[in-house]
């Protein structure tokens, strides 16, 4: 059994100073935790870190572990430390010398000198708020719908709103345009807070982006408001948006910012979405890249197929067992579904049934049908 001496032998004599970042605490102590010489062993994670005196960033693309001894005691902290994810700490530690140091390394913690800590080098929601004015202003925001979405960003929800125009709170300024709110929510394991109503005006506290004029941190919801000054573009936004041309008819789906439509693809009905700005209504250019692809359907469908065939047939074995030819593989992608983009990205989207276990098989194309990429999704 390895003594005590021996283990601590394996790390640097000298201890330094560093600020770690981190990112994994067991959330309770293991069933049987290891032990040195009577010693039990308690190990955390850091993603990044940096050397309090030379200001060195460490770490950054490998798995750097921490680690520890203490007795068991009934009283105080039961692991010797206790650290939270999330949290950015300043340590003594001394680096262990043996082993391989390629993809990991690993530290002894001789001390804890600072627990939660505030390092803008570390913290990126710190960054994220310094990207952000420090004056605070009230506004009026002409809600689009509700929430447009939210992640993880570190421990917070990141949340994100869209707005359809925005007035300075004393009525001033009246802007008619789209743009983002952002709130930070603590606790990303909780269920979503906010809650916010399609086409709702609402006065909010906010910090103006240092770098994009159209969005916002919201700092307090003060609440809804009078929906008056924004009646105008309240109307316009129900007022109902169709296209008729010689492919068909396409209605203006606003929440999702296409256009939806039907067409005949190889003699097929086949769906169409065709992506605009948000706030637009005007898809020119996307429509003239569909009415280019339709000119020749067929010799264009068998192009994408016969490359998207070449390009997924190792992919497909590793998810379908069955003996398939390439021709059946090809005539069981079925109608695809087109997306064109705002920059005029093609995509193709094939409901494959059981091929690919449900997952719809998503093919990027250019207009001469040369296919970029292809992805697996659903």
């Amino acid at each position: 059994m390895e003594s005590f001496e021996e283990y601590m032998r394996s790390f640097e004599e000298n201890p330094k100073e560093l600020i770690v970042r981190i990112v994994w605490f067991p959330e309770k102590a293991p069933a049987k935790p290891d032990s040195i010489a009577g010693m039990l062993k308690m190990r955390a994670r850091f993603d990044e870190a940096i050397d309090a005196e030379s200001g060195e960033r460490i770490g950054k693309g490998k798995y750097n572990w921490l680690e520890w001894t203490y007795r068991k005691k009934l009283f105080g902290d039961p692991f010797g430390y206790t650290m939270k994810k999330g949290s950015i700490y300043r340590l003594r530690v001394r680096r262990k010398t043996t082993g391989n140091h390629k993809n990991a390394e690993t530290y002894y913690v001789d001390d804890v000198l600072e627990k939660d800590m505030k390092d803008r080098r570390l913290d990126p929601i710190l960054s994220f708020l310094d990207s952000f004015e420090e004056e605070e202003k009230e506004m009026l925001f002409l809600n689009k719908q509700q929430v447009s979405g939210w992640g993880v960003f570190w421990n917070y929800k990141r949340v994100v709103l869209t707005y359809l125009a925005r007035m300075n709170a004393d009525g001033t300024e009246y802007h008619d345009g789209a743009g983002r709110l952002f709130l930070l929510e603590k606790n990303p394991a909780s269920h979503l807070k906010a809650k916010y109503s399609d086409l709702t005006v609402y006065r909010l506290r906010v910090r103006p982006s240092k770098n994009d004029p159209e969005t916002y941190l919201v700092v307090k919801d003060l609440g809804s408001a009078d929906p008056t000054p924004f009646a105008g573009k309240i109307e316009d936004y129900k007022r109902p948006v169709t296209i008729e041309n010689e492919l068909g008819t396409f209605t203006l789906e606003r929440r999702w910012n296409w256009f939806d439509g039907t067409i005949q693809w190889c003699s097929q009905p086949c769906n169409v979405l065709i992506d605009v700005p948000e706030g637009s209504t005007d898809c020119t250019s996307s429509m003239a890249v569909l009415r280019r692809i339709c000119e020749d359907d067929k010799a264009f469908d068998a192009r994408v197929r016969r490359q998207t065939c070449d390009q997924t047939m190792e992919l497909l074995a590793d998810w379908y067992d069955e003996e398939i030819t390439e021709e059946e593989y090809m005539q069981r992608m079925g109608v695809p579904m087109i997306t064109i983009s705002e920059d005029g990205r093609i995509d193709f989207s094939f409901d494959t049934g059981d091929l690919y276990a449900g997952h719809a098989l998503v093919v990027s194309v250019d207009e001469a049908g040369n296919v970029h990429s292809t992805d697996l999704v659903g």
